[in-house]
């Protein structure tokens, strides 16, 4: 569901960046009110690109489209003369010649978008990011109303009484009654109790999954994997088997199906978010294979979960697992000196992985042009900086970036850092003295490369309220938990 447009920065262009915009917006999932709101605010951003951004000259302009399961992105991005929104104001009525994006042109994309950000990034321009959330009714609300089936609650049928298929967007409401009947309000992914963000979701192959019935038709369970949008993985973390059905062996007989289903669509690997809650979804991930790679602070919001009794005191972090399912060729990497030890166990729980190189006394700069990736991730309060290239502008541009980020006031900010690059050892040590700590290893995470993540957490998190269960897992703990506290005291 992503598209990409590049235009010169030209009124021509807007109408027809305008129309496409409505339409994709409407294939995405939007309503159509909702997709001609996002239209008229991508008209708005354009006009003011094409009537003051490149004065006499003619620049371009570059829109991203990228779809989410609870929400669609349009990021525009333009090269042209630095401005600062709360210094000039523009309205269209206006004579002045101010230039910018505050005002009238403002209160319009504000009042068009759920969520919109202004990002200076340096020499590599400006970018403007518009969000519009999905809505839909929550099957929460449906299902409180309803009577439990006593079919249901008496039922215990055998183990070749169960039929799994294919989930299809037929079965998302099926699956949304099943997560909160499971769950009630406690599971981490809100859009599994949205039936309309699953069906697209489904429609669209941004995730495909099992569904277990009982020959009556009764839905038993669900299990999916959702698709990496830049690499040949995919996260298997989407599972649930109703209280009425369970110890059947129903999740084990849908892991299968999942392992089958992802080989035939050649997926190189798959990866689950463990929760450090409790162990359990640990040590569910390591009995199927799973090896522990890296532990990621502050990843999603407080949540309440049954037999807590109350909701968890700080945002939730998870243990990231990861599953080979294919060779992936002849791959090097490079280990940051600092980092080198614990990365090196982590590979070494894998029967195959890249080759480790010496990093050489003198390291090159990359001379070429630094190319970031950002996303936001407005529920979770957290952003994820990719570097497809470090650059010669590495530093300038990870700054700007950052520092565009600082009004957003995020709990946690990843940068993920290319291992096949001798680079990865200056750019290690210089984020460190920007506050970043450890993360983990991410295995072909972004186009099929591996990554090492850094992160920089600017809440206060407990480590004694971490639980972790594989021998790795604890030692990423007691390392990350180490820079973490040095961090504090500077």
């Amino acid at each position: 569901m992503k598209a990409y447009l590049n235009l010169k920065a030209e009124s021509g262009m807007i109408g027809s960046a305008t129309d496409f915009t409505y339409k994709w917006c409407v294939n995405a999932g939007l309503e159509p009110e909702e997709a001609a709101r996002m239209a008229l605010a991508v008209d708005e951003i354009l006009t003011d690109i094409a009537l003051y951004a490149y004065g006499e000259e003619v620049g371009d302009a570059e829109i991203r489209y990228r779809y989410s399961l609870s929400e669609i992105e349009i990021v525009i991005r333009e090269t042209g003369e630095p401005f600062d929104p709360d210094k000039h104001a523009y309205s269209p009525g206006e004579q002045n010649g101010t230039r910018g994006l505050k005002g009238a042109g403002r209160e319009i994309v504000e009042k068009m978008t759920d969520h919109f950000l202004f990002l200076n990034r340096g020499r590599d321009g400006k970018e403007f990011r518009l969000v519009k959330r999905f809505t839909g009714y929550d099957i929460r609300n449906l299902t409180r109303q309803e009577e439990p089936s006593e079919s249901v609650e008496d039922e215990f049928p055998a183990e070749d009484s169960y039929l799994l298929t294919p989930a299809t967007s037929e079965d998302a409401e099926d699956i949304a009654k099943l997560i909160y009947q499971s769950y009630d309000y406690s599971y981490s992914k809100e859009d599994l109790y949205f039936p309309k963000r699953i069906e697209l979701a489904i429609r669209n192959e941004y995730k495909f999954g099992t569904i277990v019935r009982t020959t009556g038709g009764v839905p038993a369970g669900f299990f999916a994997v959702t698709m990496n949008t830049d690499s040949h993985i995919g996260e298997i973390g989407e599972a649930v088997v109703s209280p009425h059905h369970r110890k059947q062996g129903l999740m084990k007989r849908m892991l299968g199906e999942l392992l089958e289903m992802s080989r035939q669509r050649q997926l190189l690997g798959l990866y689950g978010m463990a929760l450090t809650v409790h162990t359990i979804s640990q040590k569910v991930n390591e009995k199927y294979g799973f090896r522990s790679t890296a532990l990621l602070l502050a990843k999603s919001p407080p949540a309440t979960y049954r037999g807590l009794g109350e909701q968890y005191p700080q945002p939730l972090s998870m243990i990231l697992d990861f599953l080979p399912l294919a060779e992936t060729g002849h791959a090097t990497v490079f280990l940051p000196t600092r980092y080198e030890s614990v990365i090196r166990k982590v590979y070494d729980q894998f029967v195959h992985h890249p080759d480790i190189k010496t990093l050489p006394d003198q390291i090159p700069r990359d001379e070429t042009e630094t190319k970031l990736d950002l996303t936001i991730y407005y529920e979770s309060n957290s952003a994820l900086i990719v570097v497809q290239n470090f650059g010669r502008s590495f530093e300038s541009s990870c700054l700007s970036m950052s520092r565009s980020l600082v009004e957003l006031k995020l709990s946690s900010i990843y940068i993920d850092l290319p291992l096949d690059h001798a680079w990865i050892e200056p750019a290690v040590e210089w984020l460190r003295d920007y506050g970043f700590i450890l993360a983990g290893l991410m295995p072909l995470f972004h186009k099929d490369r591996d990554y090492v993540r850094m992160q920089k957490i600017n809440i206060e998190i407990d480590f004694n309220l971490l639980e972790t269960h594989t021998v790795i897992a604890t030692e990423l703990k007691e390392r990350i938990a180490e820079e973490y506290h040095a961090l504090q005291e500077t």
